[in-house]
């Protein structure tokens, strides 16, 4: 797309950021297009806000959201069972399905005569028919039934068929005939006078270009196509987020970006090692990320397999089987934290027959906040919070939404424990310096928060509110205020003694106190 001058253009200018912005050959993903700061972006700065082209629900998602403007009626941040705080900020709506298919749903009258404009009144008849088609396949359905009701400006359009993704790249593996037949039947379904490869085209850029809707705090609630958000490109080191937000993709800055920088987003979960997030990259996009990051997990994992007497592939088939096992007692709520442990510990021999899986490397951090949700369904609030703890200083890359995803649940944990102390009158290692503790890091959660999603998102507001409520019952000193410092130091060495943790991986807090 980078060579179509006017067509960039009219992409920027469209997102007011012609001043901020430009399109040029990707530096990161060969052949393709990326963009790239025109002038020096400050770390925490919002580079500009969409509106998707194109959005979808996801599935199983269609009777909690509106498949027009995306209220939910979803009821947690961070997806903890249970464990949603008082303070969060949740609007409790009414989502009728369409009274024809059954397949969409919409929060009100007003929503769903827009969207029968715009699209529904072409792809209803097919959801009618096919009830649950997959996510992907009703993305192609509603791209076709909007270019059909003329929804698309000749632009737009343009800019359709210019993203990334073709026939012959076959994402996620989908075979060939798959996508041919795939594509037939969508066009037979919306009467669509576009061609065959056209629209096996349009189906591979919908698998290749698609971007999770996803607000902060929350699970993703669908995906979208958007033009000028799809040109940004993937790294594990992103210089960028990208989320949803008022029916809005919204771009912020994760650290300062340069003029004459490309930005990144990160398409992999982080949580994941850089073998797994590699086979993921490969099937989506066939494409290997080399960033900092990804170079210096990989050098690690080799030097760690010269010294222990470990195969890489070994390594890789273990990390694989750790995540199946996370996986597969997250989707089986049976096994009890004492029986996950023992397996995942005869999974951890395998590479390190002598010696425990390092703390900080992945995927080991995913397994202790899954233990410590096992300990937390039996009241174990002690074990809880000790594993959460450890999950939580398992990271090394202690900025950004995953960071912030894995401190706030972190607090979660340790707020329950902290109750559960004080109505039982225990005093471990005194009630004042959990407190303290917790103090200390719900501050650093809403410094970590306001910069990583700016101050006016529904997300920040509520972390913002829960320290605000949370004030009234902190005793001097405050963060921020003379002799915190030390109060939080002396309190996490404790703890961290206490949970076992090295107290080089302790918190580091941006605001403190002298």
């Amino acid at each position: 797309m980078y060579d179509h001058h006017e067509l960039c253009h009219d992409l920027l200018q469209n997102i007011n950021a012609l001043d901020t912005l430009e399109i040029f050959p990707s530096r990161i993903h060969n052949n393709g297009t990326g963009l790239f700061a025109k002038h020096v972006i400050p770390e925490g700065s919002e580079i500009f806000r969409s509106t998707p082209l194109v959005a979808c629900v996801a599935d199983g998602r269609q009777a909690i959201t509106c498949d027009y403007c995306f209220a939910s009626k979803a009821t947690n941040f961070n997806g903890v069972d249970n464990m949603r705080p008082k303070y969060a900020v949740v609007t409790i709506l009414e989502i009728s399905l369409c009274m024809q298919c059954g397949a969409c749903g919409y929060c009100s009258m007003d929503c769903y005569m827009k969207a029968w404009e715009k699209y529904h009144q072409f792809e209803c008849n097919a959801l009618n028919q096919f009830p649950t088609a997959g996510y992907w396949i009703r993305m192609l359905w509603r791209v076709l039934a909007m270019h059909k009701q003329g929804a698309f400006s000749e632009q737009e359009w343009r800019a359709l068929r210019h993203l990334w993704g073709h026939r012959g790249q076959n994402p996620f593996g989908i075979s060939s005939h798959t996508i041919v037949t795939i594509a037939m039947d969508a066009k037979t379904l919306m009467q669509s006078e576009l061609g065959d490869e056209t629209i096996q085209d349009l189906y591979c850029k919908i698998l290749s270009s698609d971007m999770a809707m996803k607000l902060p705090g929350e699970e993703s609630y669908g995906g979208m196509l958007d033009l000028v958000g799809s040109l940004i490109n993937h790294s594990c080191d992103p210089n960028a987020v990208v989320f949803f937000e008022r029916g809005q993709l919204r771009l912020q800055s994760l650290k300062p970006i340069h003029a004459g920088d490309e930005i990144t987003q990160t398409c992999a979960d982080l949580k994941a090692g850089v073998f797994m997030r590699r086979r993921e990259l490969w099937a989506r996009s066939s494409f290997v990320c080399n960033c900092v990051r990804c170079v210096a997990e990989d050098m690690l994992i080799s030097v760690l397999s010269i010294n222990r007497g470990f195969s890489t592939n070994a390594f890789a088939d273990t990390e694989i089987k750790i995540v199946n096992l996370r996986n597969h007692v997250f989707t089986n709520n049976i096994y009890t934290a004492d029986q996950v442990e023992a397996t995942l510990d005869g999974l951890t021999r395998a590479i390190f027959p002598t010696r425990p899986w390092p703390d900080t490397l992945k995927p080991i951090g995913i397994m202790k906040f899954l233990l410590a949700r096992l300990y937390i369904s039996s009241n174990n609030h002690r074990q809880a919070a000790m594993h959460a703890l450890q999950g939580c200083l398992s990271s090394t890359h202690r900025s950004g939404p995953e960071w912030v995803n894995s401190l706030h649940v972190f607090l979660l944990y340790l707020e329950q424990f902290i109750v559960a102390l004080g109505a039982a009158q225990v005093d471990i290692l005194g009630l004042r310096n959990f407190r303290y503790f917790f103090n200390g890091l719900l501050n650093e959660l809403v410094v970590q928060v306001n910069k990583v999603y700016g101050i006016d998102t529904r997300y920040t507001t509520a972390i913002v509110t829960w320290y605000s409520n949370a004030l009234s019952t902190m005793e001097p000193p405050l963060p921020g205020q003379q002799g915190f410092s030390y109060t939080f130091g002396s309190a996490q060495e404790g703890i961290l003694r206490w949970a076992g943790v090295d107290k080089e991986m302790g918190f580091i807090l941006s605001i403190a106190g002298g």
